[in-house]
């Protein structure tokens, strides 16, 4: 038997064994019309995914070209019609963001934004019993909703039911990461509240994620300075995470307000030391946090330079002001009860050629002048120096303050305030 192979076969052969083999390699059409299908439904697929993801990046910022990519995605559809309800809140059914919401609830009926929407419009339209439903069901849905939350509170606040809303704020403040520029404001204003604070305050002692900042949004507000006070002093029963920087955030919004005898009672209470009849801080040691008017203050002025430092046997102030321009080198309220005081310091370095020294001056927070002191050059008496004041009635609060005067010298004015106090006079001075 011989058996022919395309090597040896004879040239018509060898065409036909091509041809026989081609023909069996090549595929079937209907074969073709599945690979075409396949290839068409991966396209489409991936058409689909690129659409998807595309929509995915732009919907926060252009809900409304993301929708146009992705129509079937029930987050779009919800935050169109979330975006276009914002711009023009109408109460209308047939509105496009109700349709859209409703839309959105019918590709998923977990589209919490949807929801709310449709809440807000029945609000809108007066339709109380409606919205309620809309936002009772938004809220089952998901916690981390603020406005659905912010319902919830409403309706407990409605109804009388502190506990209830504090609830959810509660919820809203651990879930939502806008919630506390929403919620704190008010939740700080209604301090005020005794049965309000104290609740607050137990819930504090639980330590939820939300305390820390709620306690420095109480003192750097300034919304509600008398009720930061009293939450602070009767948080102290609950460990509450208080700061000398907190409390002189509230010390200086009372100043803000003008009311400075109230601003300085509530810095003698956590300064142990401070006392009404006599300046503080004679070495300038400085505050050790949170320094308020009643403290050392450095005034932010071009071309001086001062600073408290501190030194082994406490502090000082040392400063240099050009002697072209002069001004405030360092300052410290009073509130001073009326009667004669004595001002006694010292100097360090200090060596000024003109006839124009640094002196402490004493003046009325209106303004009105009490007196001078001027601190001579350091090598006299030691860098001892000493005055008088008189505060008259009529002036409770009162401004100390170095200053340094313009001179003709092409030196510049520097030196140092080793002690400096201000004390009621002794008798017969």
């Amino acid at each position: 038997m011989v058996t022919v192979t395309a090597a040896t076969a004879r040239p018509s052969q060898r065409k036909s064994v091509r041809g026989k083999s081609a023909q069996a390699a090549r595929p079937s059409p209907r074969v073709w019309a599945v690979r075409v299908a396949l290839a068409l439904a991966t396209a489409t697929l991936g058409c689909v995914g690129v659409a998807s993801s595309l929509a995915n990046v732009v919907v926060k910022v252009e809900p409304a070209r993301a929708y146009r990519l992705a129509p079937w995605n029930p987050a779009f559809t919800a935050a169109l019609a979330e975006q276009l309800f914002t711009q023009n809140a109408r109460s209308d059914e047939n509105s496009r963001p109700a349709r859209l919401a409703k839309q959105a609830l019918m590709q998923d009926p977990t589209a919490v934004t949807a929801a709310a929407v449709l809440g807000f419009q029945a609000q809108l339209r007066g339709d109380g019993a409606q919205a309620d439903r809309y936002f009772a069901y938004a809220t089952r849905l998901s916690r981390r909703e603020l406005r659905p939350q912010i319902w919830a509170i409403e309706q407990a606040v409605s109804q009388g039911d502190i506990e209830g809303a504090l609830d959810r704020y509660d919820v809203a403040l651990r879930t939502s990461a806008s919630a506390q520029d929403v919620l704190f404001p008010v939740l700080v204003a209604a301090l005020n509240e005794p049965r309000i604070r104290r609740s607050v305050l137990r819930r504090m002692a639980a330590q939820p994620t939300w305390a820390e900042p709620f306690v420095a949004f109480v003192a750097a507000s300034g919304i509600a300075p008398d009720a930061a006070i009293r939450f602070f002093r009767e948080g102290r029963a609950f460990d509450l995470p208080v700061t000398d920087v907190m409390r002189a955030s509230i010390v200086n919004t009372l100043l803000e307000q003008n009311r400075t005898l109230e601003a300085w009672g509530y810095y003698a209470s956590y300064r142990p030391n401070a006392q009404r009849f006599r300046s503080r801080d004679p070495n300038f040691v400085g505050a050790a946090e949170g320094a308020t008017p009643f403290d050392w203050t450095v005034p932010d002025q071009p071309g001086l330079s001062a600073g408290l430092l501190r030194t082994a046997e406490g502090g000082l102030l040392d400063f240099s002001v050009p002697s072209s321009i002069g001004g405030t080198v360092v300052t410290q309220l009073q509130v001073l009860t009326p009667g004669r005081y004595r001002l006694e310091g010292r100097s360090s370095g200090l060596e000024q050629s003109g006839q124009s020294p640094p002196f402490w001056l004493l003046a009325c927070q209106d303004g009105r002048e009490l007196g001078r002191v001027p601190v001579p050059n350091s090598s006299l008496a030691g860098g001892v120096f000493a005055g008088r004041f008189t505060v008259p009635q009529g002036c409770p609060a009162q401004i100390l303050s170095l200053m340094a005067r313009p001179t003709t010298s092409l030196t510049d004015t520097t030196g140092q305030i080793v002690r400096l106090q201000l004390v009621p006079a002794r008798q017969g001075e």
